[in-house]
Formats: C-alpha cells, sequence, structure tokens
C-alpha cells in the first residue's frame, strides 16, 4: 500500500498549491493502484468537514476515485492511524509541519518519501516558530534509523534540502503535475492604454499582496486588479483592505473571494497578465494556469519559471532582494503592458502558451512518479 498524505485535501479547495500538487499526481494513476490518501478532517482555519463525510475511515474519494481517508485530530485518530500502516508501507508525505498526521507514519514506516513541498525555503524558516525548529531536529534524528527518499520538485528545493538535512541526503528532482494546457487558448483583445489585472493565490504576506497593491495605487494611469484567494492570513489581509479602502489613486481594486480550483483557467484567461510578486514559491499552479490559457505573467525572480527576453514575452521577472521588490522594474512592466496594442500582446498571449506547452510535453509525469514511488523496489 502507498499511503499519501497531505495536511489538506478535498473538499477543502481553498488551501492552495499542495492539493492542486496530489490532485494532479492521483489523476496519473488508476483506482487499481493501491494508493491510499490520508488527510486532516478539518481546514486550516479548524472549518470541520459536511456532516455527510465520515472520519477515520477508508472510503472513496469522490474526486480522485482513490481510497481516503479522514483523519481526526484526535486519540482516535492517531489510533487510527497506528492501526493503518506497517512497517512495509510506503508513505509519501507531503509537507513536513503537521505532526497530528506525520509522526505515527513516520515512526511506523521504514518507507518514506518526503516531498517538503517549499516548507524549507529560508525565508520560510526564518519565520518558524522554535516549535517547529525543535520538531525539525527530532525528525533528523528520526530518520538516521528509516529509509528515506526525498522528492524535490525544483532544483531550488534540492538546494533547500541540502542545507536542512545534510549532503547525504537521497534526492530525487521531480517537478509537479501541472493541469494539462488548453489546446485552444483564449482569444482576447488588448486595448492601448488600459491594463487588467489579476491575483489568484492565498493572501498570505509571502505573496507580495501588499506591495503589488501599494505600486499599482502610485500609477498615474488608470489600472484595475481582481484579487481570488482565501484569506489566510487575517491580520495582513487588513493591511491590505486598508490600503483598498484608502484609495485616492486611479487604480481600482475588487476581492472576488476564494475560487474552485476547476475554475482557475477560465477565471485566469479574462486578464491582460496575472501579477504574483512572491517572496518563495516552490512551484506556482496559478502562474502554469495562466500561462496555460496564454495569459502572461508579471512575477518575482523567486519562483522556477524563467522567460527570455523579448518584444513579446511569456513573462516578466521582477527581483527581490533584501527583503524589497524592484518597484521600478516592475512599473516599467506595468507601464510598457498598459500601453501594448494588440498585435504584440497577441505574440505575449501566443509564447506564454506555447511555453506552458513545451513544459508539459517535456515530462512523462507518469514514468517519473512511478519510478519514485518504486524507490524502495
Amino acid at each position: 500500500m502507498l499511503f499519501t498524505i497531505t495536511e489538506y485535501f478535498h473538499p477543502f479547495s481553498d488551501a492552495g498549491g499542495p492539493i492542486r500538487s496530489i490532485e494532479n499526481i492521483l489523476y496519473n494513476f488508476t483506482i487499481d493502484s493501491n494508493i491510499c490518501i490520508l488527510t486532516s478532517s478539518s481546514d486550516y482555519n479548524n472549518k470541520p468537514l459536511p456532516k455527510d463525510y465520515i472520519v477515520n475511515t477508508l472510503v472513496s474519494d469522490n474526486f480522485t476515485g482513490h481510497k481516503i481517508a479522514y483523519v481526526s485530530k484526535y486519540l482516535t485518530g492517531l489510533f487510527f492511524l497506528f492501526k493503518s500502516i506497517n512497517r512495509n508501507d510506503i508513505v509519501y508525505i507531503n509537507g513536513l509541519f503537521k505532526p497530528s498526521l506525520n509522526l505515527i507514519p513516520i515512526l511506523i514506516s521504514n518507507k518514506l518519501i518526503i516531498c517538503p513541498r517549499g516548507m524549507l525555503q529560508s525565508n520560510l524558516l526564518n519565520q518558524t516558530s522554535v516549535v517547529k525548529h525543535i520538531y525539525l531536529s527530532l525528525l533528523k534524528f528520526i530518520f538516521l534509523f528509516k529509509n528515506v527518499q526525498w522528492h524535490a520538485t525544483t532544483k531550488q528545493e534540492y538546494l533547500e534540502i541540502i542545507n536542512a538535512f545534510g549532503k547525504k541526503t537521497n534526492i530525487k528532482v521531480i517537478s509537479n503535475i501541472p493541469v494539462k494546457p488548453l489546446a485552444i487558448y483564449k482569444k482576447y483583445i488588448k486595448h492601448p492604454q488600459t491594463l487588467s489585472l489579476v491575483y489568484y493565490g492565498l493572501i498570505v504576506e509571502n505573496k507580495g499582496l501588499l506591495t503589488l497593491i501599494q505600486t499599482l495605487k502610485s500609477l498615474n494611469y488608470p489600472v484595475s486588479l481582481d484579487i481570488y484567494g482565501s484569506v489566510k492570513d487575517h491580520s495582513y489581509w487588513k493591511l491590505c483592505q486598508q490600503q483598498i479602502n484608502n484609495n485616492n489613486s486611479l487604480a481600482s481594486f475588487n476581492y472576488k473571494g476564494h475560487a474552485n480550483p476547476s475554475d482557475s483557467q477560465s477565471i485566469l484567461a479574462g486578464y491582460d497578465a496575472l501579477v504574483l510578486l512572491t517572496k518563495g514559491e516552490n512551484f506556482g499552479h496559478s502562474i502554469y494556469e495562466a500561462l496555460s490559457v496564454g495569459t502572461p505573467v508579471i512575477i518575482s525572480d523567486k519562483t522556477p519559471w524563467r522567460f527570455e527576453e523579448s518584444v513579446a514575452p511569456a513573462g516578466w521577472l521582477v527581483d527581490y532582494a533584501n527583503n524589497e521588490f524592484d518597484t521600478l522594474r516592475f512599473k516599467q512592466v506595468l507601464g510598457s503592458l498598459y500601453n501594448m496594442d494588440n498585435n504584440t500582446y497577441s505574440l505575449c498571449s501566443t509564447n506564454a502558451h506555447m511555453y506552458a506547452l513545451d513544459f508539459y510535453n517535456a515530462h512523462d509525469f507518469k514514468a517519473q512518479y512511478t519510478a519514485l514511488f518504486n524507490s524502495f523496489n
């Protein structure tokens, strides 16, 4: 049995990219692949499962067809984990900081595959509590006595694992599986002297929404920003709201709330560009999904995505260094996009779609993940 352990999963669709990552892996395997999902019975705001869901019991997942169990955070959940997993089961753990869900499987199984999902980024570890650092030290000790295969989704994450757990760790670099690009991307008309932007992601300090809002307010031409995403950091969102409410600029802002991930491509197709000034992104599903429908992106240089400099690029990078974004560069990109005519924009859109297609076609995802899950054979 292969147990895939993830902190949140459907029906909690508002926890961001990690759900998308696991969902896309499972879609590549048939329901007779002997895979079981173990996940929390509440979301990150402690919102419980709908009443028709059963906890601590293996059932068929309505979304992927695989087996799933929603594990409670109480002793009954720990007992369920203890009786469900044995020493020879393969345990694929997504993320690190959910000991109520991860620790017992780590202690029991001798065949561990660990995917940090971006949680070892230096800027995030610097914000990590003392308790989490103690937990990381405990994991380092436990892993000395286990067969551990690490899964890095980028070369940068490979370095982060080495930095946190040492040079002797066994690591395979396999990309996240994105959604399939649309065969026919959007048909869109971009008028000069207009700019319609979208932010699509969790609302947390690390994603740079506040900087985005402040920069757009400083422009001397009209621009609109629609904001999609669940609020995870409520104090940070209050700062964003203060900037939005105290707005005498030419910029307009509209908070759209959480969007169903299945609607992401159709939503992202309706804007001139996606903007995500993230301070660190392990993959960035919304970035790829924008490209996959022909929507160019404006992102920080702290993601895996890179674009060629040209008159009509698929996207633009904004440097982040010394705790500051290069706002001058950001404004230059915005100004260029604001004044861009439809002919040039159509080339940007075509290049964005081709970029996504090339990435998707360059990987045999099923073969790579099959090899990963067979690491102990």
